[in-house]
């Protein structure tokens, strides 16, 4: 038997975790690394009522995401996929961490 067609269903399951690392962890990772660059970024760079407005957009996008994934982690529950759910709500906790971030030490 060919080794290229065993290791075939092999190769799929790890295509299938690199594309749920991806979506479900480096995507929404953009917004906490974005408010914490924010923190670190010069006043005289943007000055301060803008960053506190980019700050405001980067808060506001991830809790529209981290809406978005929590019905999507609902919609997968309920379905039958409780793996896949489990991955949807450590992106609700990663998409909700700028807010909390924000409001706690960097606030």
């Amino acid at each position: 038997m060919d080794p290229a067609l065993k290791d075939d269903g092999l190769n799929a399951e790890i295509e299938s975790m690199k594309d749920r690392i991806i979506r479900n962890l480096v995507l929404p990772s953009v917004a906490p690394i974005a408010i914490v660059c924010l923190y670190f970024t010069p006043k005289y760079v943007f000055g301060c009522a803008n960053r506190g407005l980019m700050a405001l957009a980067v808060v506001t996008l991830g809790l529209v995401g981290a809406i978005f994934a929590a019905i999507k982690s609902r919609s997968e529950k309920i379905i039958g996929h409780p793996e896949e759910a489990n991955w949807w709500l450590v992106t609700v906790l990663i998409l909700v961490s700028p807010l909390a971030l924000l409001v706690g030490p960097l606030g």
